[in-house]
């Protein structure tokens, strides 16, 4: 006990002298009249106390009292424990129950935990099931390095030492935890397994050109056999090659090539013979899946009149390579090419340059139920160009076909008008808004217009300003399957010949070659492809995922992965470009088992876009059978650096003899503030009240 005071001030040392004088002065009258003696020995003593409370008077207290530190015991209950040939499941079930008894007779407090992909208590509950899918040791270090845990004497990890799942057994920083002892389970030597790591190939190729598939093959076990490795295309055999592998955690690569014949989504199938000793198969068949476009699209320039916008819309669809077309131009005894050729060709955009016109007009009528047959079977997409000659009746005939409408305008048209983008080019064409350059400053050329179309069942991407009115000028639909385009202006040519003298010469092609691509389908409605290095995963395996942009003008350094496992948002991890292979890659583990779905989030200045969807298929764990012996030296090495020891499981009892019963003085400060103190104040008014009594009862009141 220890009395503590505040430093004396100047109203402590005037009430000091005040209360000096009145013990003189109660003293000296209490000598001549005793009947007042007492209340003036009380009335000094109450001022005392007051004088004294101006110091701020604290009283420390110091006990000392033993606290038993607990053990940890951290069960590892994932599925490779249960597979180990020593101990059996029962045995280590029944050993682990052994060991904490014989704690419990030595007196050691002790606190069991299971862990898996999860920390947990419900080992002392009953649920001794050794299941889990997967082993996330840093949930222990974790628990090991929480405030909560600073009163332990040390803990007992008993695990296998087979991560899969967040970080590995560490080595190093980890001065401030507490003796850690090893109970290893299970052989040095690994079982047999032979995996599919990894399909290593493009997202997307072009019809025509080869690609390359590179497989890993990893191999653990002590194994060494020739394995055929067989790759399919549905279920059609492409090739087979024999490797040998030599187990111990070794891997082969293989390399396939090929060519599809075929446009859309192929999967391709790689599978390797199982061995008669492995107990995981399940990863040793995989598929992925690769996107193939077309390599050469083909157009039908159809011109009922000749023009100035006819060679603009040449020379813009000869700007991509991609681009075959067959011009066919109306002349007085026929066309310039036959038109049965037209009508026997297969053609991926058909566009009409100022046709029908007048003198054409009953033909085109006549064809209007076999060109709808045409383009619909064929899936061909329809771009008009309006022209000055045009046949508006029969014009309307072909509208109908896109569930577009000539309207009456409402204001005089037959002029030159300003026009602008609107805000649909951005989300149309989010990829080409940089090359166009500033719209919001740059002064288009103005643009002549006579006719206004109904935009109701289609989407306008530039619009004329004609008295605060609205007037489409570009207007995209589409009614599945086909998509369309009407350019509503016949003075096209106008916007490219008045911009060829400034910077924005190209702007012509910058706005019709991604239209003309949409209609199309040239990248096959995707901008970009990503992908996961194969189609089926196992639980705590980690996912690979690459992607590719379709046009160079889409790369960004910045991106994310987003997974979400029943529409919950799980994780989201960082996605990099790697320019040496013009791919973007990102990772993630795969810790929910069931279908993940992963969006593709690029980052583009200020703005971010959804640019791709996946998801990939995570079965309920094996992966721990993939790993199923003793990871003993790292395991070896913690111990060492926690200053515990290892031990393996039949050595358990050595174990139980290095674990004793741990206690820790704990010292406990506790104050008594006696200024603050209700006691102090209680006897005071005690005083107080016991001298008014007597004062009362001598008549001094």
């Amino acid at each position: 006990m220890k009395f503590e005071f505040a430093d004396p001030n100047q109203l402590f040392w005037l009430s000091f002298i005040l209360w000096l004088l009145l013990i003189y002065i109660g003293l000296s009258k209490s000598l001549s009249i005793n009947k007042i003696r007492v209340t003036i020995i009380l009335r000094i003593i109450s001022v005392g106390v007051i004088v004294f409370l101006f110091l701020e008077p604290k009283l420390n207290f110091l006990n000392i009292s033993k606290h038993d530190l607990d053990w940890h015991i951290y069960v590892d209950r994932s599925l490779s424990m249960a597979y180990h040939k020593n101990p059996s499941v029962g045995s280590l079930v029944s050993g682990i129950d052994e060991i904490i008894d014989k704690l419990n007779s030595k007196m050691v407090k002790t606190k069991i935990y299971g862990f898996g992909s999860k920390l947990d208590t419900n080992w002392i509950y009953g649920e001794k099931n050794i299941q889990d899918g997967s082993t996330s040791i840093g949930e222990v270090f974790n628990h090991l390095k929480s405030n909560k845990n600073n009163k332990i004497a040390g803990s007992i990890l008993i695990t296998d030492g087979q991560i899969n799942l967040g970080p590995e057994i560490p080595n190093k920083h980890l001065d401030d935890v507490k003796p850690i002892y090893v109970l290893g389970i299970g052989d040095n030597s690994p079982f047999v397994d032979i995996s599919i790591q990894s399909i290593d190939a493009p997202p997307v190729i072009i019809k025509g050109e080869n690609a390359e598939l590179e497989v890993m093959i990893a191999s653990s076990g002590n194994v060494n056999q020739k394995l055929n490795i067989m790759l399919y295309s549905e279920k059609k055999l492409l090739g087979s090659k024999i490797i040998t592998v030599s187990g111990e955690g070794s891997l082969e690569r293989v390399r396939f090539m090929i060519n599809p014949d075929h446009t859309g989504e192929m999967q391709y199938k790689v599978q390797v013979n199982a061995l008669p000793d492995e107990i995981n198969i399940e990863n040793n068949k995989q598929v992925v899946s690769i996107q193939v476009l077309k390599n050469l699209y083909r157009i039908a320039i159809i011109t009922g009149a000749p023009n100035f916008n006819t060679q603009i819309i040449k020379k813009i669809v000869a700007m991509n390579s991609k681009f075959e077309f067959d011009h066919f131009v109306f002349q007085p005894d026929g066309y310039s090419e036959p038109l049965k050729k037209f009508w026997d060709t297969k053609y991926d955009l058909i566009i009409f340059d100022n046709n029908p016109v007048q003198i054409n007009s009953k033909e085109w009528a006549s064809y209007i139920r076999v060109f709808a047959k045409k383009i619909l079977s064929q899936k061909t997409s329809l771009a008009i160009v309006v022209g000055h000659d045009m046949n508006k009746e029969i014009f309307q005939s072909y509208l109908n076909l896109m569930d577009l409408n000539v309207k009456e305008s409402v204001i005089e048209l037959h002029s030159d008008y300003q026009w602008e983008l609107t805000s649909n080019w951005e989300s149309f064409f989010p990829f080409y808004s940089d090359e166009i350059g500033n719209k919001k400053l740059f002064n288009y050329p103005p643009l002549f217009i006579d006719m206004e179309i109904d935009s109701l069942g289609g989407t306008v991407l530039a619009n004329f300003l004609i008295s605060e009115m609205e007037v489409p000028l570009l207007i995209l639909a589409e009614k599945a399957p086909l998509r369309y385009m009407v350019w509503t202006s016949p003075d096209l040519y106008q916007l490219y010949y008045k911009t060829q003298n400034t910077e924005y010469k190209d702007f012509s092609n910058q706005i019709l070659q991604p239209v003309f691509s949409w209609l199309t389908r040239t990248s096959n409605e995707k901008d970009f492809y990503f992908r996961s290095s194969k189609n089926s995963y196992q639980q705590g395996e980690q996912v690979s995922i690459k992607g590719k942009p379709v046009r160079n003008n889409q790369i960004t350094t910045e991106g994310f992965i987003h997974i979400y496992n029943n529409g919950s948002l799980i994780n989201t991890k960082k996605l990099t470009y790697n320019k040496d292979e013009g791919l973007y890659i990102g990772q993630f583990w795969a810790s929910e088992s069931g279908k993940l779905d992963y969006n593709i989030e690029l980052i583009y200045g200020d703005n971010s876009m959804i640019v791709s969807k996946g998801y990939v298929q995570v079965q309920e764990s094996q992966i721990e059978l993939n790993n199923v012996f003793l990871n003993k030296y790292p395991l070896k090495k913690l111990a060492e650096i926690t200053r515990g020891g290892f031990y393996h499981w039949d050595d358990k009892t050595a174990l139980i003899n290095q674990i004793n019963k741990k206690s820790k003085d704990e010292i406990i400060h506790s104050r008594v503030i006696l200024y603050k103190n209700k006691i102090i104040f209680f006897i005071l008014l005690i005083l107080l009240t016991v001298e008014w009594i007597l004062r009362r009862r001598l008549g001094m009141l």
